[in-house]
C-alpha cells in the first residue's frame, strides 16, 4: 500500500515545516521512542507522537485537525529528550496548534476557555465557593482581574478574532 501526498498535503507540510523547532521533521523513522516515555501516551491510547509526526510528514492536515490530539500533549518535551533525531515533537505541536488558530480550526473547548478569559480573566468563573476554599487554606480571595485589560490585550494582537472566527 502506498500514501500518495496531495499538492494541499505538500503545501501543509512545508508551512509547518518551516516553523523553527519543526523543520527536522523529516528525520523522524517512527522508531517510537517518543512515545514510549511520552506521560500522556502512558494515560490516553490514541495520542502518539510518532503518529503526529507521522501525519505531517504525509501532509494529513484534516486528520491533524479535526480532533483533539493537539491539545493532549502536555510539551514537557520528554519526547525531544528521548529522540535519537533530535525531532521536536512538541515544537511541532505547538506548530500545528499556531496553525489551528489561524486557519480557524480551534477545539470548541479552547475557544470557550478563550473566550472566558476574554470575559472574565480566568479560564473559568471564579465564584465564592472558590474564595472559601482558598480562605480554608489561609489563602486570600482570588484577584479581581482587570478584564477590559485581558480583552484588550487579546483583541489588539488579534488572538481574539482569531478564537471568534474559528469554525468549529
Amino acid at each position: 500500500m502506498s500514501i500518495t501526498i496531495t499538492t494541499e498535503g505538500k503545501e501543509f507540510r512545508d508551512k509547518i515545516l518551516s516553523t523553527p523547532g519543526a523543520e527536522r521533521i523529516m528525520n523522524c523513522y517512527q522508531c517510537g521512542t517518543c512515545t514510549s516515555d511520552c506521560p500522556v501516551a502512558k494515560r490516553v491510547e490514541e495520542f502518539r507522537p510518532r503518529k503526529l509526526a507521522r501525519l505531517v510528514m504525509y501532509g494529513q492536515e484534516e486528520r491533524l485537525m479535526e480532533g483533539d490530539l493537539l491539545y493532549l500533549c502536555a510539551g514537557c518535551y520528554t519526547c525531544y529528550e528521548h529522540c535519537p533525531q533530535e525531532v521536536h515533537v512538541s515544537e511541532i505541536v505547538s506548530a500545528l496548534r499556531k496553525y489551528s488558530l489561524n486557519n480557524g480550526h480551534l477545539l470548541p473547548t479552547f475557544k470557550a476557555l478563550m473566550n472566558g478569559m476574554a470575559e472574565m480573566g480566568y479560564i473559568y468563573e471564579i465564584d465564592e465557593f472558590e474564595n472559601e476554599m482558598r480562605e480554608d487554606d489561609d489563602l486570600p480571595s482570588a484577584p479581581v482581574p482587570d478584564t477590559e485589560g485581558v480583552e484588550a490585550i487579546m483583541r489588539s494582537t488579534g488572538f481574539l478574532d482569531k478564537v471568534e472566527a474559528s469554525k468549529r
